[in-house]
């Protein structure tokens, strides 16, 4: 009867746990797109995106979260090839804008 109420205990408590780190995964998962989705909207603003330049950066700023959780100590090329491919996406008049309020936004990011 022992052995079975330490058993009962220790599962419990081996679920207890699992649902404190699938919260905390989703806690973070959700941080990450809160700020991807506000970067992608500030840039809107700023930059004046079409809905689809606007989907794009969202996908490369997601690969570019992706990439720097998978390896951390290649955070600086990540984050300048995501900016090349955002920069790509933009016409002249837009990437003029761009030029003015990169250095903030990134920051942020």
């Amino acid at each position: 009867m022992k052995n079975f109420r330490t058993y009962i205990y220790n599962l419990a408590l081996i679920l207890i746990l699992i649902v404190f780190s699938i919260n905390l995964s989703a806690k973070t998962i959700l941080q990450d797109e809160k700020s991807i989705n506000e970067f992608a909207s500030v840039l809107k603003q700023k930059v004046l995106l079409s809905a689809d330049q606007e989907t794009k950066v969202i996908n490369i700023l997601t690969e570019l979260k992706n990439n720097v959780t998978g390896k951390p100590e290649n955070k600086s090329s990540f984050i300048k090839d995501a900016q090349s491919k955002i920069e790509k996406l933009l016409d002249s008049k837009q990437k003029m804008k761009y030029d003015i309020i990169k250095n903030d936004l990134w920051k942020k990011f």
